[in-house]
C-alpha cells in the first residue's frame, strides 16, 4: 500500500468520486522496496534514498496494479477499465467493498470516497496538538474511531494531559512502525 509525502487526506477537498480517485492514483501512489520488502517508515525512505542503497527501488501503483490490489483484497471482480472508468467519471458509482477497499489501499477513510461526505467534515483541526493527535490516531487504525471526535472532546484538557495523549500515541505509533504491522499483505 502506498505511502508518500503528498496528504491522502488532500483528496477531501475535490467534489467527486472521480476527482478524489484521480488525485490519488496521480499524487499518492509512490511506495519503496528495499531488497523485496516494502519500506513504509519516512526517516527510513529518506536514508535509504540519500545512501543510494543497492536494492532500494520507487514504484509507482498505477490503475491495472491497484485493480488487481482491490480485487484479491475483496474477490469481487474490479478490471483495470472499470477503475480507469471511475477515475474518469465515466462510472460514478463502486460497490461499498470497493470503495472500502481503495480507501484500505490509500490507508484513508473510506468516507475520503464518498463525494456526498462534505469536505469540511476532513479539514483538520487548527490546534497543533489536535492535528497530530488526530494524525497519530488515523494511523494507528482509528478509522472505525472518529478520531476528529477525539479530538475535539480533549478541548477542555488540560494542555499537559493532551501532550502525555500525544507522547503515548507517537510512542505507540513507532513500535508499529518498527515492528512492520502495517506492511502491506
Amino acid at each position: 500500500m502506498p505511502r508518500n509525502s503528498s496528504s491522502p487526506s488532500n483528496c477531501s477537498s475535490f467534489d467527486t468520486f472521480a476527482e478524489r480517485l484521480s488525485y490519488l492514483l496521480e499524487h499518492v501512489s509512490t511506495y519503496y522496496m528495499f531488497d523485496g520488502a516494502p519500506v513504509i517508515v519516512p526517516e527510513e525512505i529518506a536514508q535509504l534514498t540519500t545512501e543510494g542503497a543497492v536494492g532500494f527501488r520507487r514504484f509507482t501503483a498505477r490503475v491495472p496494479l491497484v485493480a488487481r490490489w482491490v480485487q484479491a483484497r475483496t474477490g469481487l471482480p474490479l478490471t483495470k477499465q472499470a477503475l480507469a472508468n471511475f477515475k474518469t467519471g465515466y462510472r460514478e458509482n463502486s460497490r461499498p467493498a470497493i470503495t472500502r477497499a481503495l480507501a484500505e489501499f490509500w490507508r484513508i477513510h473510506p468516507n475520503l470516497l464518498d463525494p456526498s461526505v462534505p469536505a469540511e467534515e476532513f479539514e483538520l483541526p487548527y490546534d497543533e496538538a489536535d492535528r497530530r493527535t488526530h494524525e497519530l490516531m488515523t494511523e494507528l487504525g482509528g478509522l472505525g474511531v472518529n478520531a476528529r471526535a477525539i479530538t475535539s472532546s480533549l478541548g477542555a484538557a488540560r494542555e499537559a494531559d493532551k501532550q502525555q495523549l500525544l507522547k503515548v500515541l507517537e510512542r505507540i505509533a513507532q513500535t508499529i512502525r518498527s515492528t512492520g504491522r502495517d506492511q502491506p499483505g
